[in-house]
């Protein structure tokens, strides 16, 4: 014999289930809608993004700030220099720039990994002096790098080359490549302390 209130919990959750499933079946339609407005709307978004990025190689092609990918790893593997790797999130885009400056040695800023990098704070400075200097369209130094076709393990191979730890002497010679990550002023916080 069961008592009377475990009955009435019970009868409340067997019309509860029945309101949740009447409830999802009645949102599938707002889903499955919200999803033919979602894909168009993301396509449309990698096309700006497409054609930002296109319009900013013509621009630095016409400016004589462009280099091919197989040029530029020769040119760091004889000279030196910076690739600074401008990240706008972790999916992408990304661009690569490089200098013949030693970015490390000439940054009057701490240079840290992109993900704190992005979280704005204290970095900020860092991010804008490097755009100014290097990744501007208008004024910077850099010469923006021709990435387009070529695999990401060919751009990890180079990254692994640049790095400190890839020599026993970190020290041995003050014009090796060197590779650094930041994040662009478009997605760094406009707040002072976020």
């Amino acid at each position: 014999m069961q008592m009377p209130e475990m009955e009435n919990l019970r009868a409340q959750k067997h019309g509860t289930s029945y309101f949740s499933a009447a409830l999802g079946m009645l949102l599938v339609p707002f889903v499955f809608i919200g999803a033919c407005f979602a894909v168009p709307y993301s396509f449309v978004l990698r096309l700006q993004q497409q054609r930002r990025e296109d319009a900013l190689k013509s621009l630095m092609k016409s400016q004589g700030r462009f280099i091919a990918w197989a040029e530029f790893v020769r040119t760091m593997r004889e000279s030196g220099g910076t690739c600074i790797e401008e990240r706008f999130s972790a999916r992408g885009p990304v661009r690569f720039w490089w200098t013949p400056e030693n970015v490390h040695s000439e940054s009057p800023h701490e240079i840290i990994d992109w993900f704190t990098m992005r979280k704005g704070g204290r970095y900020v400075p860092f991010i804008l002096w490097c755009r100014e200097r290097y990744t501007n369209s208008d004024g910077g130094s850099a010469v923006l790098v021709e990435t387009w076709g070529v695999a990401k393990k060919e751009i990890y191979a180079l990254w692994a080359e640049c790095r400190p730890e890839s020599s026993k002497d970190s020290n041995r010679d003050p014009n090796r490549a060197r590779w650094i990550e930041v994040a662009p002023p478009e997605i760094a916080p406009r707040g002072r302390d976020q």
